[in-house]
This record gives C-alpha cells, sequence and structure tokens, in this order.
C-alpha cells in the first residue's frame, strides 16, 4: 500500500519552490521522523507555507467523480481494474490518500485534485517520492 500525504501550498512558496522541490520533501520527511516534542516546530512551518484546503470544492470534484462518501473518507475503486483503490480523507490542511494496485490507483485521484487547484504538493516518505500534481511550466526568457 502506497501512503501520500497531499498539501495546497500558497502560491508564493509554490513559485519560488518550482525546481527546488527536494528541500520541501527534505521538510516533510524530518516532520514524519521528528521526535514528539520537535514535531510542533515542523508543524508551525507546514503551516506557514501550506493553506487551508477548499474542502467544499474537493467534495463537490470528488462526489462528481466518484460518489458516495463516508464523512471526510473517500473508497475510489477503479472501473477497469478492480485491484486499483484509493482511500481518500480529506482534512482541513492535508489530504491523506492510500492506493493499492498499480500507479493508475492514485493517478486519477490526482487528475481531480489538480482541476480543484494547481498547488497542490504530493510527499511519499516511505518510498522517498514527491512532487507537484500539475508541474510548472518552464518560462522562456527571449
Amino acid at each position: 500500500m502506497r501512503h501520500y500525504e497531499l498539501y495546497l501550498l500558497s502560491d508564493e512558496v509554490a513559485a519560488s519552490f518550482s525546481g527546488k522541490e527536494a528541500k520541501l520533501f527534505q521538510l516533510f520527511t524530518e516532520r514524519a521522523k521528528a521526535k514528539q516534542s520537535e514535531r510542533h516546530i515542523y508543524d508551525r512551518q507546514v503551516d506557514y507555507i501550506t493553506k487551508p484546503l477548499p474542502k467544499a470544492k474537493l467534495h463537490e470534484a470528488l462526489h462528481k467523480r466518484y460518489g458516495l462518501k463516508k464523512g471526510n473518507r473517500y473508497e475510489l475503486r477503479s472501473a477497469f481494474n478492480e485491484r486499483n483503490r484509493c482511500l481518500v480523507e480529506i482534512d482541513d490542511k492535508s489530504i491523506q490518500l492510500e492506493a493499492l494496485g498499480d500507479l493508475s490507483a492514485e493517478t486519477t485521484v490526482f487528475d481531480v485534485l489538480k482541476e480543484v487547484d494547481s498547488h497542490f504538493f504530493a510527499v511519499n516518505v516511505a518510498d522517498g517520492r514527491f512532487g507537484w500534481l500539475q508541474p510548472f511550466e518552464k518560462q522562456r526568457v527571449l
């Protein structure tokens, strides 16, 4: 099972850290591995760079695409491959996603989320995976 935490970064932070995603991942990794007594320091840093989730828009988008939910949790199954499943839980500041099956299990959810906002950053500390759901376009200088 793959576990992701998704955060909506503020516009300024997203622009500043485009191309420096490894530094963001380092923050989330250190936070996950921190002792309980030190975790509040990392929590404050994460609170500073993130913004609250647009929960109504997220619920509307997920409900429109997948239907039923239980509270803040959705259990999503692929129509093409029944082994592909995702559990999605929406909190105030993060989305927890657990995926089973091939990578298309979470990709379809990521596609829905990036339609809501383009500054979602996904972190999978256990597997060392991270990145923007919608990468920034390269700017050309003339």
